[in-house]
């Protein structure tokens, strides 16, 4: 792994405030965002797990389904456990507390959680008491760089700052630019460091596999889990309840999320979704890739038809806004049928003909895409109020279930066309 000095890693500039000439001499003072890293060493991450009483979402990420049960992500620290099984009337029932936590999925009782470079599994029939059933050691190894002094990095923190720069360096006209071991992004960059993070439905009254959002890393399928670790897939056999790693397999791009989908594995990358065949569980392979512009995508397909977000966020800057509408009724060629603009996609889903999407900060929009050629003339209804990250659509379709900014929503939709809030559990940022 490279090493990493305790600097300051990302910047993100924000806007020109003030900018003044003096002779031969153009300054302009601008603000941006500082991020600093964190450092932990290996037996601070290796903590062992507690069960607390339910608390407040504060920084949530993922969300999960299962047999009536809610989980959400509490970035870096844990996963709630919600009882959902009365949308109406959700009660908050336990909190996990799982240092490095981002991801998640549940088969047959069993959470399978990242914890910083760990894979566990977790037993959930008692969802107010958890306990722990092993942990597989050094699984996400890529995603924390390491310093020989102080550790991993884990994770960056915001600090607001202001500097005045010479206005005639050409290097701001660009979007970003190093200086020493910074990055400096304008703010249309929309620069996130927390990336996070979907799963065809596999399950019934007790057992089974449930459906995770289409930001999801974590896939599972055919008695097997695949997790996304920045450059590969890493593959388990959970035909028990103590996960077997079987494979790695190399994925030459930068991977983010992951929807299975009969006998393939969909994923989302910053230049493309790449398709897997997966007949064999134990080693899926390269079948196909349609490649974008530069741009974070999570996939979700439905029949014939992948529908793909690409936006700006993360590591991709200077991409585009859009939903992607491809054909993959021939997997090995994949075709663009109709690309839309947006504002900023992340997660979507699709139930029976209809296609819920988060638009970010322009909230949950609802298109019929019956006729793929014109999905944005059939645009069902627009809840702009909220900003959105996630969703995940119960089959038939009459409950949708979001995370965004200020917490996670479920709307009754059973009419497509009036999507009427009945839940909220809100945000409580300390």
């Amino acid at each position: 792994m490279k090493n990493v000095r305790p600097i300051l890693m990302f910047s993100l500039f924000s806007a020109l405030i003030l900018s003044s000439c003096f002779k031969d001499t153009c300054e302009s003072e601008r603000t941006y965002v500082r991020w600093d890293p964190v450092f932990k060493t290996l037996e601070d991450m290796r903590t062992d797990i507690s069960v607390q009483p339910a608390k407040e979402l504060e920084n949530p990420g993922n969300i999960y389904y299962y047999n009536g049960y809610l989980l959400i992500n509490e970035l870096l620290e844990g996963v709630h456990i919600v009882d959902n099984r009365d949308p109406e009337n959700p009660v908050s029932l336990s909190f996990i507390d799982i240092p490095g936590s981002r991801d998640m999925a549940v088969k047959d009782d069993v959470l399978y959680v990242d914890s910083y470079l760990d894979l566990l599994s977790i037993r959930i029939s008692d969802p107010r008491n958890p306990v722990l059933l092993h942990r597989e050691e050094d699984v996400f190894q890529s995603f924390y760089p390491v310093n020989d002094e102080f550790g991993y990095v884990v994770e960056y923190v915001e600090t607001d700052v202001q500097e005045v720069v010479n206005c005639s360096d050409d290097r701001w006209s660009g979007g970003w630019f190093w200086r020493d071991d910074a990055i400096f992004l304008s703010a249309d960059a929309n620069f996130q460091l927390n990336s996070s993070t979907a799963e065809n439905a596999d399950f019934g009254t007790s057992g089974g596999v449930g459906i995770a959002g289409s930001m999801a890393r974590f896939a599972i399928a055919k008695d097997h889990l695949y997790a996304l670790d920045q450059w590969q897939m890493q593959v388990f056999s959970i035909e028990t309840t103590i996960p077997q790693q079987i494979n790695k397999v190399g994925v030459n791009a930068a991977i983010e999320t992951l929807f299975p989908s009969g006998d393939y594995l969909f994923i989302g990358s910053q230049t493309g979704m790449i398709i897997y065949d997966n007949t064999d569980p134990t080693a899926p392979y390269h079948y196909s890739t349609f490649e974008h512009a530069a741009a974070c995508d999570p996939v979700f397909v439905s029949g014939n038809t992948a529908f793909v977000t690409l936006r700006e966020g993360n590591a991709c800057v200077n991409a585009v806004n859009q939903l992607d509408v491809i054909d993959v009724s021939n997997m090995r060629f994949p075709s663009l049928i109709e690309s839309y603009p947006m504002h900023n996609p992340h997660g979507l889903s699709v139930v029976n003909d209809i296609l819920y999407l988060c638009d970010g900060s322009a909230g949950l929009k609802v298109f019929n895409v019956e006729k793929l050629r014109r999905i944005d003339e059939n645009m069902l209804d627009h809840l702009a109020a909220y900003e959105a990250f996630d969703v995940i659509v119960l089959p038939p379709g009459d409950l949708v279930m979001m995370i965004g900014a200020d917490g996670f929503y479920q709307f009754d939709a059973s009419d497509p066309e009036d999507l009427k809030e009945i839940s909220f559990i809100r945000v409580n940022r300390k």
